[in-house]
């Protein structure tokens, strides 16, 4: 379909080699090799996603920058993408320039959050997107692949630059990429975009301001409130305790199947956690967090880690072995960057 002329700036090299190190020389890389594009596998992404070269993805306002279809596609590709991976890169970014994702905040802050993706509908499976094992970790290129797209996008296009634009103190690995899905096939629960009015056949990508992946452990309970009060413990004391906007609640396969034959929802499990995760000011003036001399009245003073039970996102995800779960702190205080689903879209 991508018929325009393409706008990008061609350069001549001698073989691959010479590509790569031409890219490191113009700092166009996130640390690792990329893969360089050529005229027809950027015509190849384009046609996947049934665009145009010029067609405006998103315009990032307070950058004042447009970025267009050509540009996501080489990025794309420098990350590894398949063709078929690229209508989900553009819904993902599509979804860093909604104006509720507040680009500006999460990508320049010294706190340091990653695009943390969720893919859901029938194309996670279709692309073998890994939603088991090692579930953050490396081995599928689908998650690596995509993920790191959207890194490259922010910054190559956008500008958004470790040091410069990017003034996270100390970062971590999943902005290199930090991407996953649902594990809709064995989860007691409907899955995240389902929740967010989309149809189970649909395919939706959720984009969320993240911090790094807490993970905590309990292989005592076989109920839900004794998995949900581990968590919780984890999440009061996690440092985050300033009313932030979201959680991600990841439950693997063990503690999945407790909750889930306790008949526990969704809904169920973001009221408990909500419930549980209350601290008293004279806790958080113990550790630091919240400022003053501790008085009478802090000590039953109480203080929410988000402002609703609805600002948990409950997902189903990881190994099916294993008493290991996670939770996900989002970036920032209250109402700063909200998670954001967008439809996937194929030509």
């Amino acid at each position: 379909m991508a018929s325009a002329d393409l706008q990008s700036t061609r350069y001549e090299v001698s073989d691959t080699v010479e590509a790569i190190e031409f890219y490191y020389s113009k700092g166009w890389t996130d640390g690792l090799p990329v893969v360089p594009p050529t005229e027809a596998s950027i015509r190849a992404m384009l046609d996947a996603a049934g665009l145009e070269p010029g067609e405006e993805i998103t315009f990032i306002e307070n950058r004042q920058v447009s970025v267009t279809a050509e540009k996501v596609a080489i990025n794309a590709i420098m990350a590894g993408c398949l063709p078929a991976y690229m209508p989900i890169v553009v819904a993902a970014v599509e979804g860093i320039g909604d104006p509720a994702w507040s680009y500006h905040g999460p990508a320049t802050s010294t706190g340091g959050s990653a695009v943390f993706m969720l893919v859901n509908g029938p194309i996670a499976k279709e692309l073998e997107f890994n939603s088991g094992n090692n579930l953050f970790g490396p081995g599928w290129r689908p998650n690596a692949s995509v993920g790191r797209a959207v890194r490259l996008v922010m910054r190559n296009v956008i500008g958004t630059i470790p040091g410069l634009l990017d003034r996270s103190s100390l970062g971590h690995g999943g902005k290199y990429t930090y991407c996953i899905a649902e594990n809709e096939e064995e989860s007691p629960w409907p899955a995240v975009h389902v929740e967010r009015g989309f149809k189970p056949e649909q395919n939706a990508v959720t984009v969320f301001a993240a911090l790094a992946p807490h993970q905590y452990s309990n292989q005592l309970s076989n109920t839900a409130e004794g998995v949900l009060e581990t968590l919780c413990a984890h999440m009061r004391i996690s440092g985050g305790i300033r009313s932030q906007p979201q959680y991600v609640l990841v439950f693997a396969g063990e503690h999945m199947r407790v909750i889930g034959d306790n008949g526990w929802s969704k809904d169920d499990i973001k009221r408990y956690c909500f419930e549980h995760t209350h601290t008293s000011n004279a806790e958080m003036k113990r550790m630091h967090v919240m400022p003053g001399d501790i008085t009478p009245a802090d000590e039953t003073t109480m203080q929410p880690l988000v402002e609703s039970p609805e600002d948990f996102i409950v997902v189903a995800a990881g190994g099916r072995a294993g008493v290991q779960s996670t939770f996900i702190p989002g970036w920032g205080g209250k109402r700063t960057s909200q998670s954001v689903t967008k439809e996937i879209r194929r030509a």
